[in-house]
């Protein structure tokens, strides 16, 4: 059965919100326990809280100590490689979408291209032959992709969708 959808805001009751926080941080613990299993991976977790004195240490104070003595032993470059602020998240996401963007529209341009070819004499608007061989990639991959979702549909095997 599925959970119901839950709004995250916060929660003015004080011992619902000690509840709840108990609970998402022992299962922020064991998934962070069945990741260090599971991979052979080094891991650690230091929560404060307003419940508790000072920091929690997960898995003990010795292996975060030794764990963070490994990341200050590394060089800066390698500390910060994979460090994302709020602005680096946003740019990326930017990035991504432009992509995403520029593929529709190179895939639109494509599709007006063949359209305009079967209906109308290309010769008279300009040179279009590197867009028309673009256009021709982009329809022989439609036709590749319904050929085989045919195939597939015939044979009864499970149809893999691809981008």
């Amino acid at each position: 059965m599925g959970r119901r959808k839950i709004r995250h805001q916060f929660i003015s009751d004080n011992s619902t919100r000690r509840v709840t926080f108990k609970k998402r941080k022992d299962g922020l613990l064991k998934k962070l326990k069945e990741l260090t299993i599971l991979c052979g991976l080094p891991a650690f977790a230091i929560i404060y809280s307003e419940y508790k004195e000072g920091p929690e240490l997960w898995p003990n104070r010795n292996e975060v100590c030794s764990l963070l003595n490994r990341l200050s032993e590394l060089p800066v470059e390698k500390q910060t490689k994979y460090k994302m602020n709020q602005n680096d998240i946003m740019n990326r996401m930017a990035q991504d979408a432009e992509k995403k963007i520029e593929k529709v529209r190179f895939h639109k341009r494509s599709m007006d291209l063949g359209l305009m070819a079967m209906f109308k004499d290309l010769s008279t608007y300009g040179d279009y032959s590197d867009e028309l061989n673009k256009a021709a990639k982009v329809f022989e991959n439609k036709f590749k992709a319904v050929r085989e979702r045919i195939k597939a549909v015939k044979e009864g095997t499970p149809i893999i969708k691809r981008d």
